[in-house]
């Protein structure tokens, strides 16, 4: 999630719990308020809540994107989706969508003569991969 969308997300949330403050004040005067005020404060902890979650998804995509470039480096800087769901124990769908988000990036290259011969979609990881490779004018 950007970080305008969690600012704005989270003042809302912050003046919904000012006004959920408000009317438990006024609740005083007259209780059926108080009822207000949990719904006010009840929509700020879900807001609260979904900036946090998507946070954490975020950070957990962002590890195994780490872990992906640490097969990659231990591999020789080549992957296929099958050697990923393999080494991290991960549904082959996400392997290949974690490969793809890499190389959208810039960190990965689909190496299309590799698919071409073994029939598999072949990840490139230049940075990992051996300097006489990168020398021939392979990358």
């Amino acid at each position: 999630m950007g970080s305008p969308l969690k600012i704005l997300l989270l003042s809302l949330a912050a003046i919904l719990t000012a006004l959920g403050f408000i009317f438990l004040i006024a609740a005083v005067l007259n209780p059926i308020r108080v009822l207000t005020a949990l719904g006010l404060f009840s929509l700020a902890g879900i807001m609260v809540y979904f900036v946090g979650r998507q946070g954490a998804l975020e950070r957990a995509e962002a590890r195994m994107e780490a872990e992906v470039l640490r097969l990659a480096r231990a591999r020789g800087g080549k992957l296929t989706a099958e050697d990923v769901s393999i080494n991290l124990r991960l549904p082959l769908d996400k392997a290949r969508a974690i490969l793809i988000g890499l190389e959208r990036k810039g960190s990965a290259l689909m190496d299309f003569e590799e698919v071409e011969e073994r029939g598999v979609e072949v990840f490139r990881f230049p940075q990992f991969e051996s300097p006489d490779r990168r020398s021939r004018g392979d990358v």
